[in-house]
């Protein structure tokens, strides 16, 4: 028992300590893009055409995130004015999909298997991220997370009759005033406001990681090597069900699947527990409680169980 408490606080510390860099990293980062690109951002992905979502999921293809630090780079992105749907897209192949997975996934399983992966998770972000689109994404985003801001109208544009001279000098003080409140933002000074913006997610990290930190120390690798083998193709389901709640990145389960199939369970169990831990986590939902409404995060948790458990299913069938 004593064993388990310290493997929950050492997971703990361990989880909060990396956690917290890459958040507060990663909202830096995306805060200097909005500052500096925020309009080629928006007009990269802002319109709801299908090759923008291919252009969000590769663009989460290349971030090598875990589920929960994907989130200030959404938020950023649903901030900027990127369509619902395509944010969507992003956040669901992010931890799913990045270069050291893939070479993880060649390496363990063969090239063939993780080229199915990749476009199997591919095609069903797609088409989900596509239907859910279609809804007024209010229904799913919480009242306070998107606050609009209204631009007072420049003296230009009220102002009539004015000759062609005057027009001019207007512009040029108008850019000129534009520029100047830009440089005001500091590095200092974006870097002071993720902090705070840290501050107010702290008590939402620190309960999700004890959740995660407590699962980890309490639910063994070996309770999935006991029991996971004996339920042949409905294991895919367990194994889906159990990869929901526990908080772990989807380069650590590739070495804990391979121990497992060692151990006799099969393969498309352990894809089915890999897409289901590194796409969907406690802590993660936690942290998105704040974006999105329980009516989303419902739909997210069953997107990706459906994910894990067609993928795995397919896998144990066919392969």
């Amino acid at each position: 028992m004593l064993d388990k408490l310290l493997e929950s606080v050492r997971a703990f510390i361990f989880y909060f300590v990396e956690l917290s860099i890459l958040f507060i990293a990663i909202a830096f980062i995306v805060a200097l893009l909005n500052q500096k690109f925020s309009t080629k951002i928006k007009s990269y992905l802002s319109t709801n055409s299908l090759l923008n979502y291919f252009k969000a999921m590769f663009l989460g293809a290349l971030t090598p995130f875990c589920s929960c630090s994907t989130i200030p780079l959404l938020s950023g992105l649903l901030k900027l004015g990127v369509s619902f749907g395509v944010s969507v897209a992003y956040l669901l192949v992010s931890p799913l999909v990045n270069p050291i997975i893939i070479a993880m996934l060649v390496i363990s399983f063969g090239l063939n298997l993780s080229l199915f992966y990749i476009l199997f998770i591919f095609i069903f972000v797609f088409i989900f991220s596509l239907s859910i689109s279609k809804f007024n994404s209010d229904k799913f985003l919480n009242d306070d997370f998107i606050k609009k801001e209204y631009f007072t109208p420049s003296n230009h544009h009220n102002i009539s009759k004015q000759n062609c001279c005057q027009t001019k000098i207007i512009n040029f003080s108008t850019q000129k005033q534009s520029l100047n409140s830009q440089t005001k933002s500091s590095y200092k000074d974006l870097f002071i406001k993720v902090l705070k913006d840290y501050k107010k997610l702290l008590p939402y990290i620190v309960i999700g990681m004890g959740i995660g930190a407590i699962i980890h120390g309490f639910v063994p690798k070996e309770f999935l090597q006991s029991y996971l083998a004996e339920f042949e193709i409905f294991s895919v389901v367990i194994a889906a069900f159990v990869g929901v709640l526990l908080y772990i990145r989807v380069e650590a389960i590739i070495p804990i699947g391979l121990s497992l199939i060692d151990c006799g369970v099969s393969l498309g169990t352990v894809m089915s527990f890999l897409i289901a831990g590194g796409g969907c986590s406690l802590p993660e939902l936690i942290l998105l409680k704040r974006i999105f409404k329980m009516n989303f995060l419902l739909i997210f948790i069953s997107c990706v169980l459906l994910t894990a458990i067609i993928f795995g299913v397919l896998i144990d069938i066919f392969l």
